[in-house]
């Protein structure tokens, strides 16, 4: 137990020494110290009228606060009349905003550039895990936009995002691939073309396929039957290895197949589970499919040398960590309820609440690299959950700044118009309540 207090002791005084100079509670100033924001803005010309707006940084802090605080755009306005930023009406954020969505996906490239050029400094192995998630806007019944993102394991941060419309799928090329990295995905990623792009980057993938979705050849270049293949398998062993390879592929690659079998107890569940998606979406089950999700099939490009099936199997695994970000995404930053109609105010929103998560992030490292201890306890190692969202409500609170009631009522006069109830709207029963007190009423007893 002293040994356990003696180390974070001497844990928490590296934090001390790290965060003297650069001040923790103020790293959106830092952000601004290290991204010329004013020579960024000009570009996509998200900065054309500085006459009430007059720096980027600002501007910077408008976009955060409609998306990362989940503010109204009245409620936006509000805010930059009351801590000095200009006095803007809600259709003059509105306009603002628009012009910065091209500036906001470059700041975003920016700050993702950085996590890559810190990652690519370490040595050892790249693991990269990749998923997406999808997106509705407010009244809609389907997807609407998908966000593709990819994890570095080692670092444990986000280090690849694209922004798509719902009909772009998952691909490994949605983000650039390094060689010699080891992609991981689910079965929304095992297509010809997908799995190409890993092979073209002389990188290596880990991807999960269903016995239908993707053509295989075996190794006497026939079709291979993969439902066959699993009422075949020898139960006797766990993992049963096969070469084979892409059918359609332009690219002659042989590729391993490791399928295992689930316990009972669990392939049940992922049966019943099945049964249930296909009774929600309406949709017929077929015989092979309920039978295969009792298996796990994966296939990769890994060589035999350097890495066993059982190795292979493990790795996949890790795929679960991208599943948790995506978690911590939505949850801390509110990502499935978009707030806008609107195409270009949508990817405002989504780029800005991105922006926010990646400056989060990029605290984390520091943390990570002053304090690995922390991290590698496998007894109790520091949640990167509770952490990531301590550091969030720091980000707010730099965004919002402080406002005081003797603010608040010194700017209460140009706030009126924020104020007030739109005349388009019903006539309000309080004030309608209001008028009628006062002409019923004695003097004295009228409500102010």
């Amino acid at each position: 137990m002293k040994s356990s207090i003696e180390d974070t002791t001497v844990e928490a005084e590296k934090l001390k020494v790290l965060f003297t100079d650069n001040k923790i509670d103020e790293f959106l100033s830092r952000f601004k110290d290290q991204v010329d924001l004013e020579a960024t803005a000009k570009e996509p010309r998200a900065l054309l009228r500085k006459r009430e707006i007059k720096t980027a940084f600002d501007l910077l802090r408008l976009s955060l606060a409609y998306a990362a605080c989940d503010w109204s755009l009245r409620l936006v306005g509000s805010w930059c009349t009351i801590i000095g930023i200009g006095s803007l009406s809600d259709v003059a954020v509105l306009n603002r905003l628009r012009h910065c969505r091209l500036w906001l996906g470059k700041l975003v490239a920016l700050v993702l550039q950085t996590h890559r050029l810190a990652i690519t400094s370490k040595p050892g192995l790249r693991l990269r895990l990749m998923d997406g998630t999808s997106l509705s806007q407010p009244g809609s019944a389907g997807t609407d936009w998908r966000l593709h993102l990819s994890f570095d394991l080692e670092a444990a941060c986000i280090d690849g995002v694209e922004l798509t419309n719902a009909q772009t799928g998952e691909t490994f090329a949605h983000v650039p691939i390094r060689a010699g990295e080891i992609r991981i995905g689910d079965r929304g990623y095992a297509f010809v073309k997908s799995l190409e792009s890993v092979l073209e980057s002389q990188g290596a993938f880990i991807v999960r396929i269903s016995w239908h979705n993707l053509p295989l050849n075996d190794e006497r270049a026939a079709k291979l039957d993969l439902l066959h293949l699993l009422r075949q398998k020898n139960t006797a062993e766990p993992i049963t290895e096969y070469p084979v390879w892409l059918r359609k592929s332009t690219l002659h690659a042989p590729l391993r197949l490791l399928v295992t079998q689930l316990p009972q107890e669990v392939g049940d569940k992922a049966r019943a589970a099945l049964r249930r998606k296909h009774q929600k979406k309406g949709t017929a089950l077929s015989k092979g499919s309920l039978f295969a999700a009792g298996f796990i099939m994966v296939l990769s490009n890994l060589s035999m040398t350097d890495w066993s099936a059982k190795e292979i199997f493990k790795l996949y695994r890790f795929r679960w960590q991208i599943e948790l970000a995506i978690k911590r995404l939505k949850s801390l930053l509110k990502l499935e309820s978009l707030r806008a109609q609107d195409a270009e105010l949508v990817q405002v929103y989504l780029l800005a609440k991105l922006l926010a998560a990646l400056l989060v992030d990029n605290l984390v490292q520091k943390i990570q690299r002053a304090c690995p201890l922390w991290f590698q306890n496998t007894h109790s190692p520091i949640s990167l959950w509770r952490l990531t969202a301590l550091l969030f409500e720091v980000l707010l609170t730099q965004i919002r700044g402080v406002i005081t009631l003797e603010r608040l009522l010194a700017t209460l006069p140009k706030l009126r118009r924020f104020l007030c109830d739109s005349p388009r709207k019903r006539i309000q029963q309080l004030a309608q309540a209001r008028s009628l007190l006062t002409k019923i009423m004695s003097p004295a007893l009228v409500l102010s």
